[in-house]
């Protein structure tokens, strides 16, 4: 099984080495107020490969501190502080819509 994983990441390494040796051409990119920059085209992709990870892990992280709190605070004993739910406490007199509706009895 170790054999397989180094020959897959071999694989994915040559891949990748292929990709850049293939994108060596230099690009521009045209940015505000007329500024320019000129680098090769591998350079570029990894530049916004790591922006996209960078902001993918910045748009998780509140969700990622707010788990390990709670977890935490289970850990501790204390009860967990949890949202308050709006439940209606009263029959409206619209009618459902079909959507809403069990399906076959379900």
């Amino acid at each position: 099984m170790r054999i397989l994983s180094w020959f897959l990441r071999l694989i994915v390494f040559l891949l990748l080495f292929g990709l850049a040796l293939n994108n060596l051409e230099p690009v521009t990119l045209h940015l505000l107020f007329g500024t320019e920059w000129r680098t090769p085209m591998i350079v570029l992709l990894l530049v916004v490969f790591v922006l996209g990870a960078v902001l993918g892990v910045l748009a998780l992280l509140p969700s990622w501190l707010r788990h390990r709190r709670r977890g935490k605070v289970a850990r501790n004993g204390e009860a967990a502080p949890t949202a308050a739910v709006a439940t209606p406490t009263a029959q409206t007199d619209f009618p459902q819509h079909p959507i809403d509706r069990p399906i076959d009895g379900v």
